[in-house]
């Protein structure tokens, strides 16, 4: 039995690392590392510097410039029937912004196999990441709730409305912390270990962005006699947009820097561009090379502008993201967004 369970382990761990297949085995939880949420998927995950829903994936302290409520959630189509869903919410209060997620990985039904490859049935994994996190923004004013700060990289949505009172423009600075906890079942072995988040993210004239964030710290698990510790990571990252006439069309631009305690420094770049604040095309290029295409796109359509003054929902947008891993297959993240 212990012969079954441990090639079983092999091989699950083996499918769900085979995207970050350096030093295959040094670390644990590395299921983490597989993206879920649309938007930034689309962009190769360049989002440290990004300011939206799922900024508490990437830099908690980027959730303190929210000045809305929101809803996030997403599910992903992954390699070898494995499939994941992920919902997230963020609350704006007058003294800080406080989120939280929860992510999902499962296999299905997965045969197993004894040490001598005779088949013996078939068994399933689980593999949930979840976390809250707790931001704040400087400078902070009450009436600013559910409104666009004019300072920000420009967004999508139409019926949220700008600050037109004066407000210094000088800067904005944001911090936040995320604590958070990694569970995994595989057969009937099981590990757990909590994990640490912090971030800023500090926002110059003309739409200049620049984020900064240490993520998965502290964390070790141990699966049957193997101990290893969970691959932390430091991000950098800054982003701008130009805007046409009208805000008919924004362009931004998004460049990360990132460094894994298992990997080599490499760069994320991300594109996206809004027409008419309703269509969102989406480029993604990772400097990393992984199993499969350096390549990311997606799309996204806002719906805001067919909800009514009177609706509790001021934004409804929807996304799809496409991701290659080559000779694996092509997989597939959709979301949905809702902001209040």
């Amino acid at each position: 039995m212990k012969n079954k369970v441990t090639i079983f382990l092999l091989f699950i761990l083996s499918i769900l690392n085979i995207s970050y297949a350096q030093n295959a085995g040094s670390t644990s939880a590395n299921f983490i590392k597989i993206p879920v949420a649309p938007i930034p998927s689309a962009l190769s995950e360049a989002y440290t510097a990004m300011i939206g829903p799922d900024s508490i994936l990437y830099n908690p302290g980027a959730s303190g410039l929210l000045s809305y409520n929101s809803l996030s959630v997403a599910h992903n189509s992954y390699i070898n029937g494995i499939m994941q869903q992920y919902i997230s919410a963020n609350f704006y209060t007058r003294h800080f912004n406080i989120s939280g997620f929860f992510n999902i990985l499962s296999s299905g039904e997965i045969k197993t196999y004894d040490i001598n490859d005779n088949a013996t049935g078939s068994t399933s994994s689980s593999h949930k990441y979840y976390g809250v996190s707790i931001s704040r923004s400087w400078p902070r004013y009450k009436q600013d709730k559910g409104k666009a700060d004019v300072m920000l990289i420009a967004d999508s949505w139409t019926k949220i409305k700008k600050v037109k009172d004066y407000r210094p423009k000088v800067y904005r600075l944001s911090i936040g912390a995320s604590a958070k906890m990694v569970s995994e079942r595989l057969d009937k072995e099981s590990s757990s270990t909590s994990l640490f988040d912090a971030g800023a993210l500090l926002v110059l004239p003309h739409h200049w962005q620049f984020g900064a964030s240490v993520q998965n710290m502290g964390g070790k698990q141990k699966f049957v006699t193997q101990s290893d510790e969970t691959a932390s990571l430091i991000r950098y990252g800054v982003a701008k947009d130009f805007v046409s006439k009208k805000e008919i069309m924004v362009f931004t631009f998004i460049l990360d820097s990132v460094k894994y305690s298992d990997y080599k420094n490499f760069f994320l770049f991300g594109m996206q561009t809004d027409i008419l604040k309703m269509f969102q095309i989406r480029l993604g290029y990772r400097g990393k090379k992984d199993v499969g295409g350096d390549v990311s796109l997606g799309f996204g359509m806002n719906f805001d502008r067919l909800t009514s003054k009177e609706s509790f929902f001021k934004g409804m947008r929807m996304d799809y993201a496409l991701v290659d891993y080559g000779g694996l297959g092509k997989t597939h993240r959709i979301g949905l967004q809702l902001i209040w």
